[in-house]
């Protein structure tokens, strides 16, 4: 198994932990930090790159395209935690993000993304 981490950031040891637990302790992760410009342009660097799965940070919109295009992307659920004190930060699992306010988020899991929904109205 192969899995395109498309983002600037690594991911954490808990999410390669869990990847590797649902796919295999051979699966591979690469990370993939470079900007791009279409949903287009991502699912011909998985064919390119020989990919059986994606983890995205993206927009929403591209997302969904993706989806449009057959790609399920992997989804990792953060959940916005806050903790008094700074010793409870795991960097396992954990990501701080600088404020003010400081931003605690810790990983919980990946779900797969099939459909993304968008409701327009007119301004």
């Amino acid at each position: 198994m192969k899995i395109l981490w498309l983002s600037r950031h690594l991911p954490l040891e808990a999410q390669v932990r869990e990847l590797r637990r649902r796919f295999g302790e051979e699966t591979v992760i690469v990370q993939d930090e470079k900007p791009f410009s279409s949903a287009e342009e991502i699912v011909q660097r998985m064919k390119d790159g020989g990919f059986d799965e994606i983890v995205t940070v993206a927009p929403l919109s591209v997302i969904a395209k993706l989806t449009e295009l057959g790609i399920k992307p992997l989804w990792a659920e953060m959940q916005d935690v806050r903790f008094m004190e700074d010793k409870n930060f795991n960097p396992e699992s954990d990501v701080l993000l600088p404020g003010p306010p400081v931003r605690h988020f810790r990983f919980i899991g990946f779900r797969r993304v099939k459909r993304v929904g968008m409701e327009f109205e007119e301004v």
